[in-house]
């Protein structure tokens, strides 16, 4: 658990998974990204889907969803994923039931990110969450109906229909507050829509990357992931985003390390290196 003041929050995970190391580190050649990741015998790396509950005055906030249970075997055996359904039973370990969660917030609505925010329940998909509103950037929103990408089996409409006919779809146009020290950063890249999250409190900062730095092994400019829409948006952002983060000493966090998932990071020359959490 990390305190910002009265917020409070844990990072949850959605349920590890796997996938294919040379799209995780795009133009970077195979002997250097190993050195970090030991791909297994397909060539994927081992990852994670690191959510953040978030409690700040009445909100109990959930950022992305994981994969879900949704996917058949044959999908389950590509990405590796554990059965059932781990964030639902990450979140019981801390307390907390589905009714719970107030909001969802989505850094991007790629399969892994929102997959988790519903379920089939018999042969209807419904939300996951049954009391919360789903906010999304419009743009975001507005690509994924349209699957827009040129991975096209990212954006899936049986994650996103259940959440439109919920009632509780929220949209944003652009940087916004969402809630009491949670507000979120339009940076692109990824995909146009794709959003960071950042929280404050206490005088203190952390930042929830989501796809722009999904891991450490990520910090410098061009390891960036095949699947970025816009590579080069995504080190701007990256750049932009680790310079304050190191400068204000802001709490960083990741959306797919499986390890290291919460860091401080310093500046070595114009390098960025993460530092462990005391």
């Amino acid at each position: 658990m990390h305190q910002l003041g009265d917020l409070q929050f844990h990072v949850v995970s959605g349920g590890p998974f796997f996938l294919d190391g040379g799209a995780m580190f795009g133009i970077i050649p195979r002997p250097l990204w190993t050195r970090l990741y030991a791909p297994d015998d397909r060539g994927r790396i081992r990852l994670d889907t690191n959510c953040l509950l978030v409690r700040t005055g009445r909100e109990c906030l959930l950022i992305d969803t994981g994969n879900g249970p949704k996917m058949d075997e044959k999908e389950r055996s590509i990405f590796g994923l554990a059965p059932g359904a781990p964030l639902l039973t990450n979140l019981a370990e801390l307390g907390v039931s589905p009714a719970d969660v107030t909001m969802v917030l989505f850094s991007h609505l790629h399969m892994d990110h929102c997959g988790g925010a519903s379920h089939w329940d018999a042969d209807r998909l419904v939300p996951t969450f049954p009391n919360a509103r789903f906010v999304a950037q419009r743009r975001e929103w507005e690509d994924a109906l349209t699957n827009r990408s040129h991975m096209r089996t990212s954006y899936r409409r049986e994650n996103l229909n259940p959440l439109a006919v919920s009632g509780r779809l929220e949209l944003l146009d652009g940087d916004a507050a969402i809630a009491p020290g949670v507000s979120v950063q339009v940076t692109g890249g990824h995909t146009p829509g794709h959003q960071v999250v950042l929280l404050r409190g206490g005088g203190r900062t952390a930042v929830f990357l989501g796809d722009i730095c999904p891991t450490p092994a990520h910090f410098r400019p061009p390891c960036n992931m095949a699947y970025d829409m816009d590579p080069y948006a995504t080190m701007l952002a990256k750049a932009e985003l680790l310079a304050r983060a190191a400068d204000e000493d802001w709490l960083v966090l990741f959306d797919h390390e499986p390890d290291r998932k919460a860091v401080r990071i310093r500046r070595d020359g114009e390098e960025f290196v993460a530092l462990p959490v005391e």
